[in-house]
């Protein structure tokens, strides 16, 4: 039967419904991205180079270059002072923030899944160490980094590549959960996230995998089918303050996760999305969502306000595992 359920991080009912079948994807797999791409080294001389990993001996700008941050080539924000003007209900501002693209490594055929674990620990080192330089500017209330992987999802690039944003305005989504945790703590004297996160752990419906410091699974009131959260297993309220010393572990439970999606869905397009704070809050706890684009929104979707998801989450953490396990055995 189809089944209501509330979201415990906001205030969204979900709609699970078998009923109406998850069908093949119109979104298709994941092309293999060109050998050269405009973010390749030597290819992408119109943008202006931020920061870098390269080896010392080598001279900013060059090509040599591990992990590259970049301007964005068609920015939203810009760094410029805003004022907010007018009265409520129309109030309005210059888009000021700081819009920034990580590529994530030079060849632009590795992705997230295959790189060398110890690349992709340089890569969750810069996005930890950009997060935390945009949040410390003057004015910015919201920072986050998403990826955008195929077409479908938005993709600007098939080159593997993340993008950050700081803007002095909230995010809605970031703020239903905050509101959420702050609440559920003062009542409490828990974080939310932790609570659930124990309970997860300690009844496996939809547990994917875990390790000592990083747990993924799919939410109870997963939005969209095969919704993946990523989350410490000790109570950290921003990403920016995450120990070098565990990245390692993340760079293992995220490869984990995405290979699992790719092998269980075919390659599927994907939005990878953080969502974390500028500062530490006792409430809150940083996450990273893996939402796999399988399924377009209705109108019914539209004009009920529900999220309707063809899939349980208890089924897809179930497939998820046994994709893990498939790949665990081949290796």
């Amino acid at each position: 039967m189809p089944l209501f359920r509330k979201d415990p991080f906001g205030k969204a009912w979900v709609l699970i419904s078998p009923e109406r079948g998850l069908q093949s994807s119109d979104f298709g797999s994941v092309e293999q991205a060109e050998e050269i791409s405009p973010l390749s080294p030597g290819a992408d001389r119109g943008l202006r180079e931020i920061h870098a990993l390269r080896p010392s001996a080598a001279r900013a700008g060059g090509p040599d270059w591990r992990v590259r941050v970049v301007e964005h080539p068609s920015p939203l924000v810009q760094d410029r002072p805003t004022r907010f003007s007018g009265s409520a209900p129309f109030e309005h501002g210059a888009s000021r923030g700081f819009q920034e693209i990580i590529v994530e490594h030079p060849d632009a055929r590795q992705r997230l899944e295959t790189m060398p674990r110890e690349h992709l620990v340089d890569v969750l080192r810069v996005y930890r160490d950009r997060l935390a330089l945009l949040a410390a500017k003057e004015g910015i209330s919201h920072v986050q980094l998403s990826r955008s992987v195929g077409k479908p999802a938005g993709a600007l690039f098939e080159h593997a590549y993340a993008q950050v944003l700081a803007v002095p305005v909230t995010n809605r989504w970031l703020e239903e959960e905050v509101s959420a945790s702050r609440s559920h703590f003062d009542s409490s004297g828990r974080c939310l996230f932790c609570e659930v996160l124990e309970l997860e752990l300690e009844q496996r419906d939809r547990l994917i995998t875990y390790n000592s410091h990083f747990a993924a699974i799919c939410p109870y009131a997963s939005k969209f089918p095969f919704e993946t959260w990523i989350m410490p297993r000790r109570h950290s309220g921003t990403f920016t303050d995450e120990p070098g010393n565990l990245l390692p572990a993340l760079a293992d439970i995220l490869q984990a996760v995405l290979k699992s999606i790719n092998a269980a869905l075919d390659d599927p397009p994907y939005n990878l999305v953080l969502h974390t704070l500028p500062g530490d809050d006792e409430a809150f706890h940083w996450h990273i969502e893996v939402l796999p684009k399988l399924t377009y929104q209705s109108g019914f979707d539209w004009g009920s306000g529900f999220y309707v998801n063809p899939t349980p989450p208890e089924d897809a953490a179930r497939f998820l595992r046994e994709a893990l396990a498939i790949q665990e055995v081949s290796q």
